[in-house]
């Protein structure tokens, strides 16, 4: 969103032993985990979701007319659901136990990320975005997961769904987008 936004930021990405070290030099609790926000030095957000929201807020990327909101609330639900779902992925990952990760990820895709993208793809076979006439959190948020998805886990699986690579495509070729995701680091998460 920040980088849609042309908004300015630092985004530092830390160990598991370098986070550690930060909760305790900067007061976090011990149960505090990643992603954390701080804004203006000062206030700390912390949370995907939270950071998104405050974010999106301040950038008018959450909906402007009545129910934009809790639409892009709704899309953000099926997201989180998705997200869910990766647990055994990531933890086949880091074992580095590369054969059962692509039977998880085979098995998510048809028992749970199909069904998903078939209902965004159907949404978006008739309008731009998915809530409003303009982009939003929604869009971004799923353009993210959609990529993410192709880069670390299944680079054909969008064959699957031409309107939502082609909703991908549009956004990704944006001036100010396409050089952040052509050097953002790799994560899975």
């Amino acid at each position: 969103m920040l980088t849609y936004a042309e908004y300015p930021f630092t985004d530092s990405r830390l160990t598991i032993a370098e986070w550690k070290m930060r909760k305790k030099k900067d007061g976090f609790s011990e149960d505090t985990k990643l992603p954390v926000m701080i804004v203006n030095n000062s206030d700390r957000i912390v949370g995907v979701n939270e950071i998104s929201k405050y974010v999106a807020e301040k950038l008018e990327l959450y909906g402007t007319l009545p129910g934009e909101r809790t639409a892009v609330d709704d899309v953000m639900q099926t997201l989180d659901k998705i997200h869910a779902g990766l647990t055994p992925i990531i933890r086949a990952n880091l074992t580095r136990n590369y054969e059962e990760r692509r039977v998880i990820w085979n098995e998510f895709k048809e028992s749970t990320l199909f069904p998903c993208l078939k209902k965004l793809e159907q949404e978006l076979s008739s309008k731009q975005f998915l809530v409003g006439t303009k982009i939003s959190w929604a869009d971004i948020a799923v353009i993210e997961m959609l990529t993410r998805f192709q880069t670390c886990y299944d680079s054909f699986y969008l064959a699957h769904f031409p309107v939502l690579k082609a909703y991908c495509n549009r956004f990704e070729v944006l001036p100010h987008v396409r050089p952040y995701i052509q050097t953002r680091p790799d994560s899975h998460f």
